[in-house]
């Protein structure tokens, strides 16, 4: 097994699923700087076959000191060359305290504080140990106004007080004891409410339990987040707002003091759940976005007015990454808590500090609060000596910074339609693109607000070896995280290449802007996992009231070479491209409307159909049931049914291998929506032209019958029995007894003969297809080549190779199609079909949405009633069958005369 499938198997499946989809499947060898040397197909140790990458994800802010920096790589080597124990817990760790002193002088010598510092192994240990602070901290303030309050009334109860009166203050006239009584209980109930913790909307904290629960969004599905503890939101950043925020969780308690001459006085005081209140200075996750100073000191007031802790999430802007140490430091605004971490272990070391102002910490929390892995002297000599690089290149990063913001901003002025706007300082920049709306439903669907800036990503990547992602929670901006070694010619390519992608954007040259995608991806393709939907959690319907019945229409894609049609934005690939991008795209799209058209029936019923798109071809359905993946196949249609539930369809159609994989249509499970394959009026088509082929027909009425145990297949062979002398039922290796078991159903009088080689085909003047294959079937050499033959091809992709039209005694009918009555002419994107004519699987669909009341005719199997009773049901409309050979179309009025009389008698 290669790294790749090491990767997808036992690693991270799903991330290595979408790697593929998006070609972010690469393999990085060595990195140096802001250069990262990716591993080519096929290098093995070969350094010539591989090529390098400029980083600007920068470890998601991890990197300020690039890749390898010399001078902490030397740190290292001395930490292995003197064997300093990595392991030495339970004794004074020389490199812990040197860090820990280091940044409580560089932080104080901006706050004025002094700090004790936790180390720990990750951003997400750090806000977790300061949510664990917080409530000890918040616990203990109130046993310490308990303790306070109990010793006062034991006070007043000693002196013979307790039935004396307030003399004053808000609780003026009432008795002392009952006052401190009365607050002694609310302490008490107070102290077994869980805190509350307040972030800011749009905040990322982190994923584990605590941290989780103070980020919004992070893209993370709900019944992944872990319950964590309570947690407030603050959705409006204005000052007033913030600052009152959270009033209704404050009570007001008394205290008593009585002065020198034994009179009892009462004060006010107010409790609160609330015990810190989280913020980022900068956010990045959220598409970096500065939170503004006013608020920073609205949220210092709020936890001032509730005794709570602010702390001052550094994780990611902190350590000199925006050109000071604090981000926070120009806001002049000082917390009582700051996380580091990410950039502290100058990209070698895993580590991350905790700083609590030292008059708040609570000493028992160190003890008790410990890990394995914190304070090594291997990680924290390196965090030290990172810590100094980073304020040697203070200045560095603001020149940097500003330069490269400057560029960035010329590239968004020029393309005004594309991008946003550029935000951020120093070297924590976010690109925001405008999220584009192409034309056709296929790209709205794969360029929307979660794929955007992959895409993007993509882009950059392949052409122009620039290594970007998206910010987590906000993927329509795409982070720009250089480190402070960034080069002025780096800066120069970086801004071509934003504006290569803003500009097609801008053009709408999509063809190019995804042309990363067309390069065949050389690991299997593996189905997502399923996640469960209730319909009841889908959101309202989405697609208005009309006037008119609606119904929806389901169909696949059915060759590559169709995209073109789907999304004429592609026009310009080729098949062998569209098949590498469809195979990419594999599973990643939901099923998305395409198109709605109103459509009337020659007696002057309306209908509207929407088009909705099933995103798969039918090679990767029949490769997905050949692999074991019917279950996914099925569960993407289901979606695009509940997609087009969701959209008010009254009737649903299933056409092309949609029915097939949901087992003609029986796992679609409705109970007030009328569902159908289509296939009986399929099937109706082609009978209606074969009747009439065999009663011109002199000699003798043989048909060969490829597909014969597939739906149409099967009542084709009903269907057509009473109107030949023989019939050859033709099936893949292996389906003999399956042929068999159609045979024995057919009337006796019928000469039936059954093969499983396509060769038997050679004496029959009439052919009809309709497998289920991706891949035509029937070529030239499998038909008589001294006869007039008719070849009824129903299959959607066709099942006749395109050569065999090309032969002069063969006429190739492409049945199965409908013209609509009148001069209607709806374009549907993927049917490439001539104006007017329409699938008559849609057809069908269409002209249930006519007649409300009529039931479908083709639900599970097919039966020759139903196709009579689709066939009437299309008369009754003026849909009309429409025979297609080679450019030219004719259309002929439906046949009930004899024959219809003829087969009618019997299926008596």
């Amino acid at each position: 097994m290669n790294v790749d499938s090491v990767f997808e198997r036992y690693s991270r499946p799903e991330l290595a699923r979408l790697f593929r989809a998006l070609r972010l499947d690469v393999t990085y060898r060595s990195g140096q700087g802001d250069h990262l040397t990716r591993e080519s197909p096929g290098a093995g140790d070969r350094p010539e076959a591989a090529d390098q990458v400029l980083d600007l994800v920068g470890g998601a802010g991890s990197s300020l000191l690039g890749h390898n920096h010399p001078e902490l790589l030397a740190v290292a080597r001395r930490c292995f060359d003197e064997q300093i124990p990595f392991n030495a817990q339970v004794s004074v760790r020389p490199g812990a305290a040197e860090l820990a002193r280091r940044l409580s002088e560089i932080v104080g010598s901006t706050t004025g504080a002094s700090y004790v510092v936790t180390l720990g192994s990750t951003g997400a240990d750090a806000v977790e140990a300061a949510v664990k602070h917080a409530t000890v901290e918040h616990r203990r303030r109130l046993g310490a106004l308990q303790e306070d309050v109990e010793l006062s009334l034991r006070r007043v109860r000693r002196d013979a007080g307790a039935d004396a009166v307030c003399a004053d203050g808000p609780a003026a006239g009432r008795r002392c004891a009952e006052v401190l009584g009365e607050t002694l209980d609310r302490i008490t109930g107070m102290r077994e409410t869980d805190p509350v913790f307040v972030s800011l909307r749009n905040a990322f904290h982190g994923k584990s339990a605590g941290a989780g629960t103070l980020t919004h969004g992070g893209n993370i599905p709900a019944d992944l987040h872990v319950p964590g503890p309570r947690h407030r939101r603050l959705h409006d950043w204005t000052p007033e707002a913030v600052v009152s925020a959270l009033d209704a969780e404050r009570v007001a308690v008394h205290t008593v003091r009585v002065d020198a001459a034994g009179v009892p006085h009462s004060a006010v005081r107010h409790l609160s759940p609330v015990a810190a209140c989280f913020v980022e200075p900068i956010q990045g996750e959220s598409g970096v976005h500065e939170v503004p100073v006013e608020t920073l000191a609205a949220l210092r007031e709020l936890a001032d007015r509730h005794d709570a802790a602010l702390v001052f999430d550094e994780i990611q802007c902190g350590m000199g990454r925006t050109g000071t140490f604090l981000a926070s430091e120009g806001s002049g605004v000082v917390a009582d808590y700051y996380l580091f971490s990410k950039s502290l272990g100058g990209g070698l070391a895993k580590v991350s500090a905790f700083l609590v102002d030292e008059k708040r910490y609570v000493a028992e929390f160190g003890r008790h609060h410990t890990s394995t892995f914190a304070d090594d002297d291997f990680s924290s000599r390196i965090a030290t000596a990172a810590v100094e690089l980073a304020l040697s290149y203070r200045d560095r990063v603001v020149e940097t910074g500003a330069r490269l913001r400057e560029r960035l901003v010329e590239v968004a002025e020029r393309w005004p339609d594309s991008v946003v706007e550029v935000r951020g300082r120093g070297l924590l920049l976010g690109v925001e693109f405008v999220l584009p709306r192409p034309d056709s439903g296929l790209l709205r669907e794969a360029i929307d607000s979660e794929s955007l800036g992959y895409l993007i990503a993509g882009r950059l990547l392949h052409t122009h070896g620039i290594r970007v992602i998206p910010t987590l929670s906000a993927p329509t901006t795409v982070r720009v995280q250089p480190s402070a070694l960034l080069q002025a010619a780096d800066v120069d390519r970086i801004a071509v290449a934003f504006d290569d992608v803003a500009g097609l954007l801008s053009r709408g040259d999509y063809a190019t802007l995804l042309a990363h995608l067309t390069v065949p991806a050389t690991e299997e393709w593996k189905p997502r996992q399923h996640v469960p939907l209730p319909r009841r959690d889908w959101p309202a319907p989405t697609g208005g009231e009309a006037d008119v019945p609606r119904v929806a229409f389901l169909a696949n894609i059915d060759s590559p070479g169709k995209l073109g049609s789907l999304s004429p934005e592609l026009a310009a690939w080729s098949d062998a491209q569209c098949s590498a991008a469809l195979d990419r795209m594999w599973g990643e799209l939901d099923p998305f409307e395409v198109v709605r058209h109103r459509v009337t029936s020659e007696s002057g019923e309306e209908a509207e159909v929407v088009m909705v798109a099933a995103p798969f071809t039918a090679a990767q359905a029949n490769a997905a049931l050949r692999a074991g993946h019917g279950a996914w196949l099925r569960r993407t249609v289901l979606d695009a049914v509940d997609l087009s539930v969701s959209l008010g369809a009254q009737a649903i159609g299933l056409g092309g291998h949609t029915s097939i994989v949901t087992n003609a249509a029986r796992d679609v499970v409705e109970h007030d929506i009328k569902v159908t394959s289509g296939n009986s009026l399929t099937a109706a088509c082609a009978y209606d032209l074969l009747r009439l082929q065999l009663a011109e027909t002199d000699g003798e009425r043989r048909v060969g019958l490829v597909g014969a145990i597939g739906n149409i297949g099967a009542v084709m062979a009903e269907l057509i029995a009473p109107h030949c002398d023989s019939m050859v039922l033709v099936g893949r290796p292996g389906s003999a007894r399956r042929l068999e078991a159609v045979a024995a159903r057919l009337p006796g009088r019928v000469d039936v003969r059954i093969a499983e080689d396509l060769d038997a085909l050679r004496d029959c003047p009439i052919v009809v297809s309709a497998t289920n294959s991706a891949d035509p079937v029937i070529l030239p050499g499998h038909l008589a080549g001294e006869q007039k033959i008719l070849v009824c091809d129903l299959a959607v992709p066709g099942d006749v190779h395109p050569a065999v039209a090309g032969l002069s005694n063969v006429t190739l009918v492409s049945g199965g199609r409908i013209q609509l009555p009148g001069v209607q002419t709806p374009h549907f994107p993927g049917l490439t079909l001539p104006p007017g004519i329409l699938y008559s699987c849609m057809a069908e669909t269409m002209l249930l949405g006519f007649e409300p009341g009529t039931p479908s005719p083709s639900y599970g199997g097919l039966s020759s009633k139903g196709v009579l009773a689709a066939r009437d049901l299309a008369a009754r409309h003026g849909f009309l069958p429409a025979r297609i050979v080679s450019d030219d179309v004719s259309v002929q009025p439906w046949i009930t005369d004899q024959f219809s009389r003829t087969h009618e008698e019997h299926t008596r």
